[in-house]
């Protein structure tokens, strides 16, 4: 009985290892903002001010999230955002969207992993139904940190 109670144990330890190890790769989970806010945000004006990142190539990019009020930078996944992430403030809300998702989900993870703390996913242009802009009308990197967008009342 002693025996299999030391194995047991022995067993036990082994799979929380394993739990933590595995816990400890897996890549963070990312905060969603579903298009239909984001849509709202960008047709009423936000209740915070935000950077919308497209993460895109610029050659797939020849339109984006946006309007007049809300004019996206173009940030593409990795190389780029990577290269210039640092220009953001971690504390600053930062909105990503890509195609269809995948890249947003892995920038977001990236810049979270990083230290940033308000780090969103909006999904993917293949679902979007909201206004656009065209590319030529993207925020220009040299302008980063300035928001995409700012609340009504500029706070």
């Amino acid at each position: 009985m002693r025996l299999i109670k030391s194995l047991l144990k022995k067993q036990m330890g082994r799979v929380l290892m394993l739990f933590a190890a595995v816990a400890a790769i897996s890549p963070a989970a990312v905060n969603s903002l579903d298009q239909d806010t984001l849509k709202r945000y960008i047709e009423s004006g936000p209740p915070f001010d935000f950077i919308l990142v497209d993460v895109r190539g610029a050659e797939e990019a020849s339109a984006g999230i946006g309007n007049v009020a809300c004019k996206p930078y173009n940030l593409a996944w990795p190389d780029q955002l990577k290269k210039e992430c640092d220009r953001i403030p971690k504390d600053r809300t930062v909105i990503l969207y890509c195609r269809s998702g995948g890249r947003a989900n892995n920038a977001a993870a990236y810049l979270d992993s990083i230290g940033f703390t308000k780090v969103y996913s909006a999904g993917g242009t293949l679902t979007w139904t909201g206004p656009t802009v065209p590319s030529a009308d993207f925020r220009p990197i040299s302008a980063l940190p300035e928001p995409s967008m700012q609340t009504k009342t500029g706070k």
